[in-house]
């Protein structure tokens, strides 16, 4: 081979090689900067579905901890015929009508009327008004452990 052609040909490898390197950076740059904004948008998108796991599971705790205390107000007011909770009990009663159906509501709200009497003769029976409602409050406290039992926890 002549000694130009030979100049000739490291002369093109001189110029093509940086080219090559060039383009072969770049396209492995580029590569790994997807891959980034990927893993980025996948933490993301983990990070909001975990928020909205996180929402979901403080709802259902606070349903359930309106149950609940909507139910032990609601016995320590008949217990004590009215002398403590009564407080309370109003403000879950009230909380609890948001969460309950036509039919459940109906029932709450006769109980809660019944509490109201304080403690009077209720026409129909001729027992008072705190025994009575201690008498349908047990009928539907197997209804109100129902709801609490299908709430998820997690």
């Amino acid at each position: 081979m002549k000694t130009e052609t030979i100049t000739s040909v490291i002369a093109v490898a001189a110029i093509i090689s940086p080219v090559l390197t060039t383009l072969i950076n770049n396209y492995y740059n580029e590569l790994a900067n997807r891959r980034a904004a990927d893993k980025e948008k996948q933490l993301e998108l983990q990070r909001q579905l975990d928020e909205q796991h996180q929402q979901f599971v403080d709802q259902n705790t606070h349903i359930r901890n309106i149950y609940e205390k909507y139910t032990e107000y609601t016995f320590e007011v008949i217990s004590t015929r009215g002398k403590s909770s009564t407080t309370e009990q109003g403000k879950y009663f009230g909380l609890v009508l948001l969460y309950v159906d036509q039919n459940l509501r109906e029932k709450l709200i006769g109980i809660q009327s019944l509490l109201l009497l304080n403690g009077k003769p209720v026409e129909v029976t001729g027992r008072d008004s705190y025994q009575v409602a201690n008498s349908n409050f047990l009928l539907i406290a197997g209804q109100l452990k129902s709801l609490i039992d299908k709430l998820p926890i997690e």
